[in-house]
Order: structure tokens, then sequence, then C-alpha cells
């Protein structure tokens, strides 16, 4: 038996022999346990009155939480990169720069078209699969604590913030190096616009995890 096992069956005893939390906490933390420890070991009983304690619910892993959740995030990512490819190509064709070669036009439009062609696809499925999710969610509320959502939404997080912050960076050393072009700028504010976007998003979504623990 683990360390958290053995701390989480004293703190089962302990409230079960009516111990309040306080005496629980104090008794532990004159035991040399640490506060994240005993955070999580008290946590893990819900704070009402009733004998035995009740656990909280916690989060679960299934191989269907896991396709599901993959595919959803994978269609995310595609649907995000081919859409701001869909626009920078558009602004290479409406906005040209005398600096571009011949060949820019058409690889532009060879990039519309395969942007255009992967988010028909993408597209619906992940709003197929986020109303699905939703759904399953509204009816059964446990599909929230589904532990792979949840480190998908934080890896969604990280990358979305990410690029925000690369994107930031790239514009501030254009403008120090005094290239920059209304395209350029245009092309920046499409990776920011929806990187913050997707970021709003998912930090929503996480509130709500926080609520629900």
């Amino acid at each position: 038996m683990s360390a958290a096992d053995i701390l989480s069956v004293f703190v089962r005893d302990a409230l079960t022999a009516g111990r309040s939390r306080s005496e629980i906490r104090g008794a532990l933390e004159d035991s040399g346990w640490s506060n994240s420890e005993i955070n999580k070991a008290l946590s893990a009983f819900a704070d009402v009155e009733f004998s035995p304690p009740i656990p909280r619910p916690r989060q679960q892993l299934t191989a269907r939480d896991l396709f599901v959740y993959a595919m959803m995030f994978t269609a995310l990512g595609f649907t995000a990169v081919f859409l701001i490819n869909l626009i920078h190509g558009s602004l290479e064709i409406w906005l040209p720069d005398s600096a571009d070669n011949q060949y820019r036009s058409p690889r532009a439009t060879r990039t519309i078209r395969w942007a255009i062609a992967v988010l028909l696809v993408s597209t619906p499925v992940f709003a197929w699969l986020t109303i699905k999710t939703d759904q399953s969610i509204a009816q059964d509320a446990a599909q929230k604590r589904s532990s792979v959502r949840k480190w998908l939404t934080y890896l969604t997080l990280f990358v979305s913030a990410l690029t925000f912050l690369i994107d930031a960076s790239i514009v501030i050393n254009n403008f120090l190096n005094g290239e920059i072009t209304l395209r350029f700028i245009l092309k920046a504010l499409t990776v920011a616009s929806v990187s913050a976007a997707i970021f709003i998003y998912y930090l929503r979504d996480v509130e709500e995890m926080k609520v629900d623990q």
C-alpha cells in the first residue's frame, strides 16, 4: 500500500470516529505530512455530516474517452491551423507585395484549396464531437471527470498560449527591424485571434472543471 493510500485510510477512519477536519489536519502536520498531502487526503471525502464519510467522485479514464477526446482535439488542431493557412493565403492574393516572386500567387492558391479541403472535413468533425460530448456530459456528469479531457484541455491551453506569445514576439521583432507591412500585421492578427479564441474558450472549460471538483 502506498503512502497516499495509507493516509487516505487514516483520514477515512478518523472521520468515521468523529474527528473534525481541523483535528485531523493538526495531527497530520505534527506527524510530518505536507500540506499538499493533507489537502489531497481530506479533499477525497465530502465535507458533509454523514458517517461513514462519503468519498468524492474521482477522475476516470476509459478507452472511449481517449478515442473521442483525441479525435476532437486533433480536429480542433487541424481546423485552427488550416483556418490560419486559408486566411494567410487569401491575404497574399488580396495584398500582393512587390517583393513577391512570380510563384507566390499560384502557391497561395494551392494553399487556399488545400485549406478549404481540410476545413470541410475537420470542422464538421470537431463540431459534431463537441456537441456529442456536451450532450453526454449533460446526461451524465461523470463524463466531465474524464482525466483525458482534463489533460488535453490543459495541453490545448498551453499550445494556444505559446502560439500567442511566439506570434507577439515575431511582431515586436519585425517592428524593431522596420519590416512591418499591412499584410504582415493582418497575418499576425489572424494567428493571435485564433489562438486567443481557443485559449479563452477552453479556459472557461477549465473553470467549470474546478467548480465541479
